[in-house]
């Protein structure tokens, strides 16, 4: 069996995200355990509809025993502060990390980049305890070394991804999002509770640090750069895209036709809204697990991985199954985009609502939360392939403008909980977190699912700096001659 080196990038794009996602979302889980869950003596009774607050697992006279105060005195301000902090570096600095990555190839611009980010992990702890606004230094910085990540990604989909392949490559490596989270939730509770919240940061950054030395060695910009890819599937690959001799880190890139395309505007807009759905879950599930359902953190972080691998599932096997009934005929590219938007956030949405009406029915609640989180995947195959159908020598800057909107809601959503929510215990005060969210998904949706493209846009045919120059210099000549 031929191990093909498109795969192999795809997977290794994958554990990249992965780790990304480690060193994002550790602090979610970690928070729990840095500031300690909110004490309350019995649960609180409406009486037209019931009980606010779940009861706990544990009472003795009357008091449910929880976990232990946390080491740090932080408001919840200041908790959503430090939670979203990593969204702004990382939501401002989409755009240059692609640029960047355009120019001096993905394979360098994304290593070196995770290099730091690992580092910079593994020093949170220290930075933490000196202060809690160097906290949020230290996450505005990891998100701005995290920025090149999914830019980068779909940027190399150019030159390494053959046309009917390019959705199930896009989910593979996509899915490293959904494994990483599903890995954290699983084991930082774990860690947590038996070796002590700094833990958690010390072993994501060491993972991080391992990844990057086999992206080194098994990553490469091109086919044509790869020392060890078989010829066969260079030629290939070469065939298929249509695109052997174009330079990809001398293309101008048309700025304008970017920002005033509508297509473009559409993929914008739905991945912003799938973010925001998603993020919600990844910053706030451990915190709702533990503070209304009153689930221990191990068994909090169980809970919520079964959510991610149902979205992980959901990625990969939804991906695939995209690309087989586009190559069959069965539905057209954009036929098949648009239904995988609208199940993937019209659906989501609604799961996420009835969830929070579940109230303390934990088993119906956690079940409809998985279910949200994997239905929101289908974004994945859906809109936010979009900039590989549209503008594939220039997805990794599409990709980019569209990260950049849709990472508003990571420091947005913690902000907004932070403000609608004076007891993380009360149920009721959820709702409207998660209407929100449901509603967001709706609207997002609606300029994809009208004016969503899958055609190649005439702006987005390649166009290099040495085919201007060249041209520039026969006009010269050319007018030389004539006078």
């Amino acid at each position: 069996m031929k191990i093909l080196c498109r795969y192999v990038l795809a997977g290794m794009g994958a554990l990249g995200i992965m780790n990304v996602y480690f060193c994002r979302i550790n602090l979610s889980t970690a928070m729990v355990a840095m500031v300690g869950v909110e004490k309350h003596s019995k649960p609180e009774v409406n009486s037209t509809i019931g009980h606010s607050q779940c009861p706990g697992p544990v009472q003795v006279d009357g008091e449910i025993k929880l976990f232990p105060e946390g080491e740090f005195v932080w408001t919840k301000q200041q908790q959503g502060l430090v939670t979203g902090s990593y969204y702004w570096g990382y939501a401002t600095c989409q755009i240059p990390a692609a640029w960047l990555a355009s120019k001096l190839g993905f394979r360098k611009v994304f290593g070196i980049s995770m290099l730091l980010a690992s580092l910079l992990t593994i020093l949170f702890p220290v930075a933490a305890r000196a202060h809690v606004y160097l906290a949020v230094v230290a996450r505005i910085l990891l998100g701005v070394f995290h920025a090149v990540a999914f830019p980068a990604m779909t940027g190399c989909w150019g030159a390494w991804a053959p046309p009917m392949e390019k959705t199930q490559l896009q989910g593979i490596f996509w899915s490293g999002a959904s494994f990483g989270t599903l890995v954290i939730f699983t084991l930082a509770g774990y860690i947590t509770e038996h070796l002590g919240w700094e833990a958690v940061f010390y072993v994501t950054g060491a993972c991080s640090l391992v990844w990057v030395f086999f992206w080194f060695y098994l990553a490469y910009d091109t086919p044509a750069k790869h020392p060890r890819i078989e010829k066969e599937e260079r030629e290939y690959i070469e065939r298929s895209i249509g695109e052997k001799n174009i330079d990809r880190t001398n293309l101008i890139t048309p700025w304008r036709a970017i920002f005033t395309s509508i297509p473009v505007w559409s993929i914008v807009l739905g991945h912003t809204a799938g973010n925001w759905g998603n993020y919600t879950l990844n910053q706030q599930l451990p915190t709702y697990l533990s503070n209304v359902l009153r689930y221990s953190l191990s068994f909090n972080g169980l809970l919520a991985s079964l959510c991610y691998l149902l979205q992980w599932a959901v990625c990969v096997g939804a991906s695939w199954g995209t690309d087989q009934i586009r190559s069959r005929g069965i539905m057209s590219t954009i036929h098949i985009r648009k239904l995988n938007t609208f199940i993937g956030l019209w659906g989501s949405g609604a799961c996420v609502v009835l969830a929070a009406y579940a109230g303390c029915h934990a088993e119906l609640a956690v079940f409809l939360f998985a279910l949200a989180a994997g239905l929101n995947l289908l974004t994945v195959p859906g809109c936010k392939s979009g900039m590989v159908d549209i503008a594939p020598a220039y997805s990794g800057i599409v990709f980019a403008v569209a990260n950049t909107m849709g990472n508003i809601p990571g420091f947005v959503a913690p902000t907004v909980v932070g403000f609608l929510l004076t007891d993380y215990s009360d149920s009721y005060q959820w709702y409207g977190v998660f209407w929100i969210s449901a509603t967001i998904h709706m609207v997002g949706s609606l300029l994809y699912l009208l004016k969503g493209s899958d055609q190649l846009q005439e702006w987005a045919e390649p166009k290099e700096y040495k085919d201007t120059e060249s041209s520039a210099q026969t006009n010269v000549a050319i007018s030389e001659k004539e006078k």
